[in-house]
């Protein structure tokens, strides 16, 4: 029995060591390069995002050698110029339902590595909620208005970055200014433009959105047709952009100065006075035509096993956004939107990305335009204008925009 017992044991050892010795090892969630062909895989599952997205609020990590690394909530809004970073905001509705916003800042000094993996990261992070997550590109200096809120006490701005420390710090309390540009004569067109009183003239409207506030501006010659699109276009942002939370307050000739200043105040300088000349603006009708000629959406779609970007027809209608798909809308003088359809693959939705990122450095676009990952169903007001129809959810007919 004895010797029985001793054989049963050896057996039982040496059996074992196969099994351990060819056991495989965990794979490491470690993104080692730009070109790691896992990269993506390996951001989904980064212990950094374990618990990410599971209770309403804001969470924020800073990318260090390819890795996203926690940010305390005592250091919210301190950001290195050297440095990426990305910020998840949670939300939910009043049946806990949650939603998500992933922001992704670029620091001025930021290195190329650094950037790219907060980009990848981002993608990960938003296969996490099986690309139900809204992303957002931010750059230093030019934030959004969504962006900042995040950080009641304001943006920091830290020299340095994680390979070369820090020294002082400047803060930045001020608030991104949105301005567009309603302009037109039969086919009146809106366009984002940038926030400065050179981009304004008297035969136009501006619409100023900045904060919990919008401000609308009519020019002195502005046409009837052109103002009542500029109104029609500020209570959409008023009441779908801002949830109906925000104030807005039209600008005219009838305004008091106290009330015209109040605009020229939140959009950083200038006065009526310095308003340019209808004349700056250029004809209406070329704008609308050279409009029309610039913006491009174009289908990106794998149906036929390869992945095919395709341009469309114009005029641009609703029905064009198939929900298998995904789609990049180049408005060239605003934001770069990709719109990506509920039932569309995965891989639609990174190409997609990817090429929406590609037009941005390519073309040499100002440093305020973002690219804007829209979910089906949460198209934001500025972007249906783009579209001649647009029915939302619930309504009984189709809005001609």
């Amino acid at each position: 029995m004895k010797l029985l017992a001793i054989l049963l044991l050896t057996v039982a050892a040496v059996s074992a060591i196969p099994r351990s010795a060819t056991r495989p090892q965990p794979v490491t969630a470690h993104i080692t390069s730009l070109s790691d062909k896992d990269a993506r895989s390996k951001a989904r599952v980064h212990p950094a995002f374990a618990n990410a997205g599971r209770v309403a609020g804001v969470e924020v990590w800073r990318i260090q050698d390819f890795d996203p690394v926690a940010v305390s909530a005592a250091d919210f809004g301190k950001f290195y110029k050297g440095d990426s970073y990305i910020v998840l905001r949670t939300t939910a509705d009043k049946r806990n339902n949650l939603s998500w916003n992933i922001y992704y800042w670029i620091g001025s000094e930021s290195t190329q590595d650094e950037s790219g993996a907060a980009a990848i990261l981002t993608v990960g992070l938003d296969d996490k909620f099986n690309g139900a997550a809204i992303q957002h590109r931010e750059v230093l200096g030019q934030e959004s208005q969504d962006f900042k809120a995040l950080f009641p006490s304001g943006l920091q701005y830290l020299s340095g970055g994680h390979a070369s420390g820090f020294n002082h710090v400047v803060t930045n309390a001020g608030a991104e200014k949105r301005l567009i540009q309603v302009k037109g004569k039969r086919n009146i067109r809106t366009r984002q433009v940038d926030p400065l009183i050179s981009s304004m003239n008297k035969g136009d409207c501006f619409i100023l959105d900045i904060g919990n506030e919008v401000y609308l501006y009519v020019g002195e010659s502005t046409r009837n047709m052109e103002k009542l699109k500029a109104i029609s276009v500020a209570n959409q942002i008023r009441d779908q952009d801002h949830n109906g939370r925000a104030r807005l307050e039209i600008i005219d000739q009838y305004s008091n100065d106290v009330d015209t200043q109040k605009f020229f105040t939140a959009l950083g300088s200038g006065a009526k006075d310095l308003v340019p000349e209808a004349s700056a603006g250029g004809d209406d009708q070329a704008f609308e035509r050279n409009e029309e000629q610039s913006i491009v959406l174009s289908e990106v779609s794998d149906s036929t096993g390869k992945v095919k970007v395709t341009a469309l027809s114009k005029p641009y209608r609703q029905e064009q956004l198939k929900p298998q798909d995904a789609y990049i809308l180049d408005t060239v003088t605003g934001s770069i939107y990709v719109w990506t359809g509920r039932q569309a693959t995965e891989r639609e939705k990174t190409e997609a990305m990817t090429k929406a990122q590609q037009l941005l450095s390519s073309k040499n676009y100002a440093s305020w335009v973002k690219v804007v990952k829209i979910p089906q169903g949460t198209e934001p007001a500025i972007f249906k204008q783009y579209f001649a129809t647009w029915r939302d959810l619930g309504m009984s007919h189709t809005r001609i925009v």
